[in-house]
């Protein structure tokens, strides 16, 4: 009941979004800068009015209408808009990419895109139940290759994508950035260690659990080997290492405070219903194992701890 309300009101939350970001556009003509490449005309942006109205607004309402009175196609009309948000956010990607400006727009266009494909595996596909956390059972092989593309996709938009488009918004507003004695280097070496964890932490949950990280699609095997063994989350905690060691490179205070705002995001919200979810999925085995394992650091091994 609870994802049959809030799906809905991402939906309209989107609609409205897109709305007000076009009329921003249209009262404060000024603000088109910083959205496109500075020798791009104010035509360039606002031709692409017509298209985000009809398909990203009006799609957005028409399916939130669809999802909130269960019609039968309410499955399939919220994959078709989230595959239309990737039209536009790819073509922001290889501007931003071919000119390295237009990040802010870039990073605005994939947080739309990554929510709404977000909330199409939680509508799930036909015959499916709306669920945010769904254990999908997986041969091994599958699982492994669903698991590379997801750590490629996650990767991408959170280590680089977004952190671009903080760093362009502090150069837009002169804001200040850092740099101390062995930064880049430093930072090199962190996002490389927590990129290993990150990626042992995949191989587990994909070849041992069966699954994904993408807690849709996720693993039906409890898993405590592996990096496991050492922490319950070390996948979170590589993300979160990982960033601040973008922000370290970049010398970005914004980079740096998105990276721990995740990381309090990831802990008091995410945290809570993974772990409630694993309870009930698990029972006494999880409970074991949550009181044998730290959360954040390594203080121990699992002992006496039945294999994944």
């Amino acid at each position: 009941m609870q994802t049959r309300i809030l799906i809905p009101i991402y939906l309209v939350c989107q609609a409205l979004g897109v709305l007000l970001w076009w009329l921003l556009l249209i009262v404060i003509p000024e603000s088109i800068q910083v959205f496109q490449p500075r020798s791009w005309p104010r035509e360039a942006l606002l031709s692409f009015w017509l298209a985000d109205v009809v398909l990203l607004a009006c799609g957005s309402l028409l399916t939130a209408m669809a999802v909130s009175r269960n019609l039968a196609w309410a499955s399939n009309a919220i994959w078709l808009l989230a595959g239309a948000t990737w039209y536009p956010t790819l073509y922001c990607l290889a501007i931003s990419v071919a000119t390295s400006e237009a990040w802010i727009a870039t990073a605005m266009m994939v947080s739309m895109s990554g929510l709404s494909l977000a909330f199409a595996t939680i509508q799930g596909i036909p015959g499916q139940l709306p669920a945010f956390i769904r254990p999908t059972p997986l041969k091994r092989s599958s699982a492994v290759w669903w698991t590379v593309l997801q750590v490629v996709i996650f990767w991408s938009v959170f280590l680089w994508i977004l952190p671009m488009g903080i760093v362009e918004c502090e150069a837009h507003w002169n804001l200040p950035g850092f740099t101390v004695l062995g930064q880049k280097p430093a930072a090199v070496a962190i996002f490389s260690f927590a990129s290993l964890l990150g990626l042992w932490s995949a191989w587990a949950m994909s070849s041992l659990g069966k699954g994904t990280p993408l807690p849709t699609a996720t693993a039906p095997i409890l898993v405590c080997k592996g990096p496991y063994r050492l922490i319950r989350n070390p996948m979170a905690v590589a993300g979160i290492v990982q960033g601040l060691a973008v922000g370290m490179f970049l010398g970005s205070f914004g980079v740096l405070i998105y990276s721990l705002l995740g990381a309090i995001a990831w802990h008091c919200v995410v945290r809570p219903v993974e772990e409630r979810e694993l309870t009930e999925r698990f029972g006494a085995e999880y409970l074991r194992y949550r009181a044998a394992t730290s959360l954040w650091f390594p203080y121990g091994m699992i002992r006496n701890q039945k294999p994944a």
